[in-house]
């Protein structure tokens, strides 16, 4: 009878690539030949691909190009926080993409764009690398502020054991991740990049458009996101999830919520609904509340006289536009913003991507959740989802007088 222990190394190798990374460092203490086989690196390459999806492109740009030696360092002890996240940040949540790239573990930051801009790419940020350096050891930063890289701890999300589904940071020198030493500075200075007006010294003077009640939205905001700048806890995105037949695929979108500028839902579907849940949020309508919810089932075409004004929308017996057989759905029909109805946003999507928004695909039956400052007398309000295409749909908020604008995320996250 054969011993395993005669096995060649390349054998043993063979076998070991079978078993889990956190095995493998035991079978290395059995004997010699074990710790031979599993310092092979064609043993490493598959746990790295199988576990973490770490590809041999991946592997370019690290100080050493060994699989074994990033698998022990960085994907073994924070491989599992790679993948689509969202900061537990008060009301405002967020949108944090970490992966591989460039030779480390990169934290990056999605922010929407300035509103009304809805078509423009996410605004981006690094929060923080996890790199090996030239000793070989394992170096986590925070990369927050003008003053360079310092230490950060990502830790477990529920203090006690390692989770799939969070984890938190602590940053040990908050105080670096500020530009000013006044506070007033700091709140000048973000809010002048939360508008598009970097580098202008008078808020009012270069947006005379910008209202009080604005510049006081964007003063909360602040101080409540101050509140998460040394130690915030990452929860776990889910991927957004098709049916078939729907409208546009899944995904996440950038869209326009008036005075609370532009936020970013994940459109899901389930059975017969479309599904919008907040990736960020706002005072009113947190992070991780159901904005919009569609019923497929209840298609609808309107003409353009039907959609002259909110009255005459109000005034339609649902039977008269509902379209029972879906053979009977032409490929487009018109549309047409009523009377009355604040837009914010169309003639950026009309001018960015050239769609002509005269005519639309579908439009469905939906409800949009509204509330008062605290989420407080939260409720339902009826609308219309108009889809345009692929990557454009609209909400017609009836009751609010107004209508969002959706752009899909095309940010590789």
């Amino acid at each position: 009878m054969v011993s395993i222990l005669s096995l060649p190394p390349e054998l043993l190798s063979s076998v070991f690539s079978e078993l889990p990374g956190v095995d493998l460092a035991r079978i290395a203490l059995v004997c010699q030949q074990f710790h031979a086989a599993t310092k092979i690196e064609s043993v490493w390459q598959r746990r790295c691909f199988e576990e973490y999806n770490f590809t041999s492109d991946q592997l370019k740009g690290w100080p050493e190009e060994s699989y074994r030696t990033v698998y022990t360092k960085v994907l073994h002890p924070y491989g599992h926080i790679l993948g689509t996240w969202q900061p537990q940040m008060g009301p405002y949540g967020g949108l944090v993409s970490i992966r591989v790239q460039d030779g480390m573990l990169v934290a990056i930051q999605y922010l929407p764009p300035v509103d009304p801009k809805v078509c423009l790419p996410l605004r981006s940020r690094q929060l923080f690398h996890i790199r090996i350096n030239e000793d070989k050891q394992t170096i986590v930063e925070c990369l927050k502020g003008p003053n360079g890289p310092h230490k950060l701890q990502v830790l477990p999300g529920n203090g006690d054991a390692e989770s799939e589904d969070n984890f938190s940071v602590l940053c040990s020198k908050p105080d670096k991740h500020r530009l000013f030493e006044s506070r007033q500075e700091e709140l000048q200075n973000w809010i002048r990049e939360e508008v598009g007006l970097e580098g202008h010294a008078n808020l009012q003077h270069n947006f005379p458009n910008m209202h009080d009640h604005h510049i006081e939205l964007l003063r909360i905001k602040y101080i409540i996101l101050n509140q998460y700048d040394s130690s915030c806890l990452f929860k776990r995105l889910p991927t957004p999830v098709d049916n078939s037949d729907v409208p546009f695929k899944a995904g996440f979108f950038k869209g326009t919520y008036g005075g609370h500028g532009i936020e970013i839902v994940s459109v899901t579907y389930q059975d017969n609904k479309l599904l919008g849940t907040k990736i960020t949020g706002d005072p009113n309508v947190p992070a991780r509340q159901l904005s919009i919810e569609a019923h497929l089932d209840e298609p609808m075409i309107l003409t353009k006289t039907q959609q002259e004004t909110l009255g005459n929308i109000e005034g339609l017996q649902k039977d008269d536009v509902l379209v029972k057989d879906p053979k009977l759905l032409a490929h487009s029909q018109s549309f047409a913003v009523p009377y009355g109805v604040h837009d914010r946003g169309m003639g950026e999507v009309a001018s960015q991507i050239g769609l002509q928004l005269d005519r639309c695909k579908r439009r469905y039956f939906a409800t949009g959740l509204i509330a008062m400052h605290g989420f407080r007398n939260s409720s339902r309000t009826p609308c219309h989802l108009v889809v345009f295409s692929e990557d454009v749909f609209a909400l017609l908020w009836l009751e609010l007088h107004s209508i969002s604008w959706f752009h899909r995320v095309t940010e590789l996250l």
